[in-house]
């Protein structure tokens, strides 16, 4: 019998992760918290649970499986929800598209979310609370960071090292053996060819810095 979850969050990205759990069968969504009603997934007859407030309450009614359905480009904020859910005693489960090709030699962590046409090879390590992306490509033996964000398309070429709460833009290219430091930002369709100094941006071909590291 599938398991009471509810999703954390209501745009765009949450319609996605509604998908995911569809599919896969081993969940029944009980329901969504936002900060307010009317948002994007108000619309596809899911019930409003109210904001993050009720959490605890939904905790004693014995719903201990949640989803974080907020993407954006906040990873800090997302981890924030994460922690703040596990503190609560929430399980948040790793949920993987069907059409998403996961290496059986590959390390998944809990509340991570891998997306259709997705692929990930052979000893590829993926923290927590990460979200791989639609049609993102991850080569063998990369390693991504807590709560780091992969984007539709984009792809880490073998060795690849993501930081904690990096994010990489739609069709960015990481090359082979880079590191991305933690909470660096890679610009939509950069190529990346030399190390991302942390808290850096970078953007275009190939890729510059364009804000400074932290």
């Amino acid at each position: 019998m599938p398991l009471p979850i509810i999703l954390i969050g209501g745009g765009g990205h949450a319609l996605v992760i509604v998908d995911i759990i569809e599919l896969s069968g081993a969940y029944c969504i009980v329901g969504f918290t936002d900060l307010q009603e009317k948002c994007v997934i108000a619309g596809y007859g899911l019930t409003y649970l109210g904001n993050d407030d009720v959490l605890p309450g939904l905790i004693k009614e014995g719903i201990t499986k949640a989803a974080i359905g907020v993407g954006g480009f906040n990873n800090n904020l997302r981890r924030k929800l994460y922690s703040r859910c596990l503190n609560l005693g929430f399980d948040l489960p790793t949920l993987c598209h069907p059409l998403a090709i996961v290496a059986r030699g590959a390390s998944i962590g809990g509340g991570t979310v891998i997306m259709a046409g997705s692929i990930i090879n052979p000893g590829v390590t993926v923290n927590e609370n990460v979200i791989i992306n639609t049609g993102a490509i991850v080569e063998h033996d990369c390693k991504i960071g807590h709560s780091a964000q992969i984007g539709p398309g984009a792809i880490l070429c073998g060795n690849v090292i993501v930081g904690e709460e990096a994010f990489i833009g739609a069709g960015a290219c990481i090359i082979q053996g880079v590191n991305v430091g933690a909470g660096a930002f890679i610009g939509a369709g950069a190529v990346v060819t030399k190390d991302v100094p942390p808290g850096a941006t970078v953007v275009g071909n190939p890729a510059r810095i364009i804000r400074g590291a932290n």
